[in-house]
């Protein structure tokens, strides 16, 4: 019975958050906040476009698991070079939600009552399915006067039974320094709408996060803020030294967020352990690499 409520959490967080919602789930690293602007040239930073700079070479690839396990997340990152646009950063995402199990067809109300009884289930019939959703993130960042400013564009498919849907929206974000800080802000999912194939139409709620990023001595520190709901999102990396940096974090949905980041030219490695507001969810974890593209 817990197995069931969890799997039917996390099928409400899949429909209430939109799968670029993990386009940022190593964010524990201040360099996928808002303002992580030019912390480090290796992590690209889809939360907000208007971050990334056109020097950014890297290949990532993210693997993880929320829930326990339940909701499987893969994540794929790299850039291309193009005459008229230079560089475009782009993103592969994918979870999944596996062995749902699928009763519709296992349940006959024999005696009419509405009422399911042992003797009225075919347990052979019980099948199982997926929850999957599969996105395409193109992102491009840009200067405007003295700011830097950037823009998503997100494609997704989910796929549950026989249903399916197509949602597209926008992220628009820009980013000021100021002396030691730097203020971000980023419009996220604008212009959204899902099409699915029975001919439903809806929308998900938009977002205005207003962030900040500054140094104290070894640490690097960000705060993140949703104007529209009030969540909140902060996080500090502790640098040991170039190459090594430790990493925490906090937010309305993260109880703690505890890792560990390594970078050297060629490769990056992270990982980090996420335990959640709702002790019921169980833990998460997330495996980063990251390889040069020279």
């Amino acid at each position: 019975m817990k197995l069931l409520i969890i799997i039917f959490i996390s099928i409400n967080f899949l429909f209430s958050n939109n799968i670029f919602d993990h386009s940022h789930d190593f964010k524990m690293s201040t360099n996928s906040f808002v303002a992580s602007f030019e912390n480090d040239n290796h992590i690209y930073n889809f939360l907000n476009p208007a971050c990334n700079s056109n020097s950014m070479d890297h290949m990532y690839s993210i693997l993880g698991s929320k829930f326990n396990g339940i909701l499987e997340n893969q994540q794929l990152y790299f850039s291309i070079h193009t005459p008229l646009l230079e560089n475009i950063y782009i993103g592969l995402l994918r979870t999944s939600i596996d062995d749902i199990f699928n009763t519709s067809n296992a349940w006959e109300d024999f005696n009419q009552n509405g009422n399911v009884e042992v003797n009225e289930i075919d347990y052979g019939m019980i099948t199982t399915f997926s929850h999957t959703n599969i996105g395409l993130l193109l992102s491009k960042p840009f200067k405007f006067k003295n700011y830097n400013v950037g823009i998503n564009t997100k494609f997704d498919i989910l796929s549950i039974l026989d249903e399916k849907s197509l949602s597209h929206s926008f992220d628009f974000g820009i980013i000021k320094k100021y002396k030691k800080i730097k203020i971000g802000l980023v419009f996220k999912d604008f212009l959204n709408q899902t099409y699915w194939t029975t001919g439903y139409k809806n929308n998900i709620d938009s977002k205005i996060i207003f962030g900040s990023n500054f140094n104290f001595k070894n640490f690097n520190n960000s705060i993140d803020i949703n104007f529209l709901n009030g969540n909140y999102m902060v996080g500090s990396s502790y640098f040991y030294n170039d190459h090594f940096s430790l990493l925490m974090s906090k937010s309305s949905l993260e109880k703690i967020n505890l890792g560990f980041y390594i970078k050297y030219k060629k490769y990056n490695i992270g990982y980090c352990y996420i335990i959640p507001q709702n002790d019921d969810l169980g833990y998460s974890q997330k495996f980063l690499i990251g390889i040069s593209n020279i």
